[in-house]
């Protein structure tokens, strides 16, 4: 489907090269043939793999191969409608960034909350002795813009471990099949784990996830029209399209066009009002018609499940997005051209990440966005994330995945096999199932009672209060490992023989490691209290240096206040940084 839909724009359109100033020589005409023979050749432009056109593509984006920066296709063009485009530099954003100075400016407190914001909302996080150093750096903002420009991760290594997948022992991972689904979703929530490193893979598979999960891109497994291949299939071709600097337009177009769209909404009206409303805020009944007429040769074949495009296109212009449009490819190439589309996609990534701002702020945000004038996705996305209005003056509730994603990297989680399969009926429980709903994951965190229980028991029960264990038998336990975290460096300069000291040492490492702030006194004491006999000796199940096995105390020790953090709303929460 994809690399028939590339070729019929090529084709039929001929990529107008409106960038070139002048008529291209024979030369230049051979060069930029060649050039699309070989992108329609590649796996890039299909449904396979990246392939090493992709690769060269995305490392110009990167600064890395300024061999490629006259790249024809960034001229390439579908009746006016950009195809492919580089993300915007930092430098381009008029949604206001936080700079290193205004970083540095803060207090340590300060600088703790906003980089732990910002790497969590990446669905990254640092252990504590690596995240305070990094904050120490005079550039940690520009550090980890720089960071997800490049391109550390292997891949190719990480597909083939996602690949040992079983039921039998023996397997790094089980994918269950069941409830419908899982499989495909546990499978992406595995890949951000083992992907090692913060970099632009891993940028191109977050935000396709973010974006799947919206009501803009929901593969919307839930319906009986869809199936769980189109999860793969829409995610998949969002990260290979950002991997291929795939401009925000011609990504989406691509979207509307699919069979995966049409599987969502059916029928030529249907279809053109939601794309209406879910892209452009377009709620006025009498462009519905129009929208249908357009598309009234579409149709989703019930007998053989599959889209159909018949030859009885409609031949009557309408008046549409302030233009006139006749046919399907009209409809869907003009509205992602519109003047009303950035603001659209813009309105509806600025109410998930900024709920509880009033309408005239997000407004503001939004105006700033349109006014950087938007080439992809991720000049979306990112601008939002890094923006000092989302950094310091944002306030709400953390999503499952951003707060797993962080807190298992910050404690050594281990997993077993089915801990993502696990992850995945959890998301599911809690009412925040990525890819699942027709209209896609509300933009705010459920935190009804029964959402937030379920969320509050995978998390708890799922992660804090479990170390990982193997056992005699070679059952293994998913959980932090307590060898890494609770390990003898976490009490240098603690003589063994002040076990108070020993104690709240234990007990700040864990709340700097999770929360990122120090125990208050107050929390010191309770839980010295529980670990310790009244003479100041240790309580022997929470002696922290046992001769035969230290962890085991510490383990025990360690449970105790996990536990208790799980309690804590802060926990669940991105807060405002007073100033």
């Amino acid at each position: 489907m994809r690399t028939v839909t590339h070729f019929f724009i090529v084709s039929i359109l001929g990529f107008s090269m409106a960038a070139q100033a002048a008529p291209l020589n024979m030369t230049e005409q051979s060069k930029v043939m060649t050039s699309i023979i070989m992108y329609l050749l590649s796996d890039s432009a299909g449904s396979g793999t990246s392939s090493s056109t992709s690769s060269q593509s995305s490392s110009v984006s990167s600064g890395a191969s300024s061999s490629l920066s006259n790249d024809p296709k960034y001229s390439y063009e579908y009746e006016g409608m950009p195809l492919y485009t580089r993300n915007m530099p930092i430098s381009a954003y008029r949604l206001t960034s936080l700079s290193n100075a205004e970083f540095n400016a803060l207090t340590l407190a300060q600088k703790r909350i906003v980089a732990d914001k910002l790497l969590a909302t990446l669905y990254f996080g640092l252990p504590k002795t690596a995240f305070e150093t990094m904050i120490q750096s005079p550039t940690f903002i520009s550090d980890i813009q720089t960071m997800i420009t490049q391109k550390r991760n292997d891949i190719g290594a990480i597909e083939t471990r996602l690949n040992d997948n079983g039921e039998e022992e023996g397997h790094e991972f089980e994918f269950w099949r069941w409830p419908e689904g899982t499989a495909q979703i546990s499978r992406i929530l595995a890949r951000f784990y083992i992907l090692e490193h913060l970099d632009k893979h891993y940028i191109d598979y977050w935000s396709a996830y973010i974006l799947t999960s919206t009501i803009m891109f929901s593969p919307a497994y839930e319906l009986e029209s869809s199936h769980t291949p189109n999860i793969d299939r829409v995610y998949g071709d969002l990260v290979r399209h950002q991997r291929d600097d795939c401009s925000i337009e011609y990504l989406t177009f691509m979207h509307m066009i699919s069979e995966d769209n049409w599987r969502r909404f059916r029928s030529p009206e249907d279809n053109g009002r939601e794309m209406l409303e879910i892209f452009l805020l377009d709620f006025n009944d009498s462009h519905v018609p129009m929208a249908g007429q357009t598309l009234k040769n579409w149709k989703l074949d019930r007998e053989s499940d599959t889209l159909v495009i018949g030859l009885d296109d409609n031949t009557q212009p309408v008046s549409l997005f302030g233009t006139s449009v006749t046919d399907g490819f009209d409809f869907y190439r003009e509205l992602a051209k519109s003047d009303a589309f950035i603001k659209g996609t813009a309105s509806r990534l600025v109410d998930i990440y900024f709920p509880n701002h009033t309408q005239a702020q997000k407004n503001g945000i939004i105006d700033d966005l349109i006014d950087s004038g938007i080439g992809t996705w991720q000049d979306l996305l990112l601008q939002i994330v890094f923006s000092k209005a989302y950094l310091l003056e944002s306030d709400k509730p953390k999503s499952a995945e951003e707060l797993f994603y962080s807190q298992s990297r910050k404690t050594y989680f281990g997993y077993r096999s089915d801990f993502f399969s696990r992850f995945a009926q959890a998301l599911l429980e809690m009412h925040q199932a990525p890819m699942k709903y027709k209209l896609g994951r509300y933009t705010e965190v459920p935190l009804d009672t029964q959402s937030f229980l379920s969320y509050h028991k995978a998390i708890r029960e799922g992660m804090m209060i479990q170390n990982k264990l193997v056992y005699s038998d070679g059952w293994v336990t998913s959980g932090w490992q307590a060898q890494r975290l609770l390990a003898d460096s976490v009490f240098s300069g603690v003589p063994p023989n002040n076990p108070k000291a020993a104690a709240e040492r234990l007990i700040d490492h864990l709340f700097l490691s999770t929360l990122v702030r120090p125990a208050t006194q107050q929390e010191k004491n309770f839980f010295t209290a529980h670990f310790l006999n009244s003479d100041g000796t240790y309580k022997y199940e929470f002696d922290l240096f046992q001769e035969d096995d230290p962890l085991e105390g510490r383990i025990r020790a360690g449970i105790a206040v996990m536990d208790y953090i799980s309690r804590l709303a802060e926990f669940y929460r991105f807060a405002k940084v007073s100033q």
